[in-house]
């Protein structure tokens, strides 16, 4: 089999699906750029809106200070860094992830694949690097979106700090592609590898927003993904390299455990 052939095949297999989420986040960020300037010109009148939220409300998307919603940062990082975005390259993530062993499993076209002269760990290599691909491609066309918007509009962000913000998506959604791509590999059942994915995820993203309301659940919002994007605050600080090596390292975990799951199972091939 010709060098990267698993690789390119795999990312075929998910271009259209990268293109419409790549549209849907560009289409996201652009609304949520278009709507700063409309909260900068009447701060304080958007700022008490936000301040007679409820508290938990606020807090479940990662919005620890409804004043900050009043600002061009506070608001964009509020949508795109600490809301819907990460829920949405989450969901993303675990899909791509499932889909890239598991869903072909169940297909049974992997067995064509695993019966080639390629290694198991090579396949599962190549897969993955398909997954990161699609998640660095939705995570530039965010890049570029909110880059255009903040120049177009005057907003001033600073590159670095887009920059930042965007690698910290992208690395959370591979924390998830991992995480599912390990799961799938392990049981060999799609529907179970994605049910414990989802789970795992939605549990993580509402430890990590009740955790300010609960101070019981304080020690478990330091293992949410989402806290590891969201403390650091990325689009206001910059690069916060710790935090980045953090969803980096436990990506590269869950992924060593899929290498090694996935070589120690029968396949029946």
């Amino acid at each position: 089999m010709t060098s990267l052939a698993i690789f390119k095949m795999a990312f075929w297999q998910i271009r259209r699906s990268t293109f419409w989420w790549a549209l849907g986040f560009a289409v996201l960020g652009g609304l949520t750029i278009a709507f700063v300037p409309t909260i900068t010109e009447d701060t304080e009148s958007f700022q008490q809106l936000f301040e007679n939220l409820p508290e938990g409300l606020l807090a479940v998307f990662g919005i620890e200070d409804a004043a900050a919603l009043g600002t061009g940062v506070g608001l964009v990082n509020s949508r795109l860094y600490s809301g819907f975005g990460p829920a949405l390259i989450s969901v993303l993530a675990i899909s791509v992830g499932i889909g890239a062993l598991v869903g072909e499993e169940e297909r049974g076209t992997l067995n064509l694949l695993a019966s080639q002269p390629v290694s198991r760990t090579r396949l599962i290599v190549e897969k993955m690097a398909a997954c990161a691909l699609s998640l660095l491609i939705v995570g530039l066309v965010l890049l570029a979106t909110v880059a255009a918007g903040s120049y177009l509009l005057d907003l001033g962000f600073p590159v670095e700090n887009m920059i930042a913000a965007n690698l910290g998506l992208v690395l959370l959604g591979m924390v998830f592609a991992a995480l599912a791509l390990a799961l799938g590999a392990a049981t060999g059942r799609r529907s179970m590898a994605l049910g414990l994915a989802a789970a795992l995820s939605a549990a993580a993203f509402f430890i990590n927003g009740l955790a300010p309301l609960v101070e019981e659940l304080s020690w478990a919002q330091q293992l949410s993904p989402y806290y590891w994007l969201q403390e650091p605050n990325p689009l206001a600080n910059g690069f916060a390299w710790s935090w980045l090596a953090l969803s980096a390292a436990v990506s590269l975990a869950f992924f060593v455990v899929a290498i090694i799951a996935f070589n120690n199972r029968d396949i029946d091939v």
